[in-house]
């Protein structure tokens, strides 16, 4: 139904967003691989157990940006008949998979600085190592403002999840920074307690991020306004009693699914004309609509059929 599917489609701010969202895979796996190598050498050569340690955090990095990539790709695959509601939950199971490895990450980081404070190892980080925390942070708070905004912009939760590690990654640079200019004034357990902040900010990111990676994949209802709007849709309709009402999120899109009574006999044209009416103004409202799936129900609760509203 062309009315339908016309509310289906990404409206982009502006014409150069395309090419900006398609450049972000690349730019992400090689910009973290860039600034890992970076980060990696210099925090060996120059003595910086927080730089290194970052510089772990951002291949971390690197494989959350391929398994996004993939996410997303598998995402975009037409319904089939072994998978009839579509693959947009796999963009949830990308987004579980970042944070599992970087939770893993953030153990290896916590107990390696955990070691160099207990044990009393002396840290004085050459200057050449502040460079490499500079470029860490310029670069990813580049990195982020270009993923939050493609995010937002395509309603993908992976994306949107991309970037709000490479908004943690800015903050964990920041900290390094501080904590080898700590070191080099002579406070020497700052670089290792640096290490230590930035495997905090990761449990933290992670944490938040696997907590909603889960319940999206489990079918959590979608926030209430989402519901309001069926609901006052329903009710206008006037010819029908609302009975239950379902919402769960598919990866970029929203799954409606609407019971109601239907108040006086009509015949199977009439039910499939109201059935039309309300998915259409169901779609109307509500953004990123996936699919709309309607039932009606005569008094004797004997199902009468269902109307499918969803992209072809």
């Amino acid at each position: 139904m062309k009315e339908q599917d016309q509310h289906h489609t990404h409206k982009l701010k502006h014409s150069a967003c395309e090419k900006c969202i398609a450049s972000i895979g690349g730019i992400n796996v090689g910009g973290n691989s860039f600034i890992a190598v970076v980060k990696m050498y210099l925090g060996i050569v120059g003595g910086s157990a927080a730089l290194f340690a970052d510089g772990i955090h951002s291949f971390g990095d690197v494989a959350g940006s391929v398994t996004m990539l993939i996410g997303l790709k598998v995402a975009k695959r037409p319904k089939d008949a072994t998978y009839p509601y579509g693959y947009g939950k796999f963009e949830y199971v990308a987004a579980a998979a970042i944070y599992t490895l970087l939770t893993m990450v953030g153990i290896y980081i916590f107990f390696m600085a955990v070691h160099l404070i207990i044990g009393g190892h002396p840290v004085n980080p050459d200057m050449v190592t502040v460079i490499g925390a500079m470029i860490s942070l310029v670069a990813n708070e580049l990195m982020y403002r270009q993923s939050i905004c493609a995010g937002n912009q395509m309603h993908s939760p992976s994306m949107i999840a991309n970037a709000h590690e490479k908004r943690a990654d800015v903050w964990s640079s920041l900290a390094v920074l501080m904590g080898i200019v700590g070191s080099k004034l002579g406070f020497w357990f700052l670089d290792p307690l640096a290490a230590l902040m930035v495997s905090g900010f990761i449990f933290k990111l992670c944490w938040e991020s696997l907590n909603e990676a889960i319940h999206r994949l489990i079918d959590i209802q979608l926030p209430d306004g989402i519901d309001e709007i069926v609901r006052e849709e329903v009710a206008r309709a006037k010819e029908v009693n609302l009975i239950d009402l379902r919402t769960r999120e598919l990866g970029q899109m929203v799954s409606i699914e609407v019971e109601a009574d239907v108040l006086h006999s009509k015949s199977l044209k009439e039910l499939d004309q109201l059935k039309r009416d309300l998915g259409r103004a169901i779609i109307g409202r509500v953004e990123r609509p996936g699919e709309v799936l309607i039932y009606f129900k005569s008094k004797n609760k004997k199902i009468l059929g269902k109307k499918k509203s969803s992209k072809s």
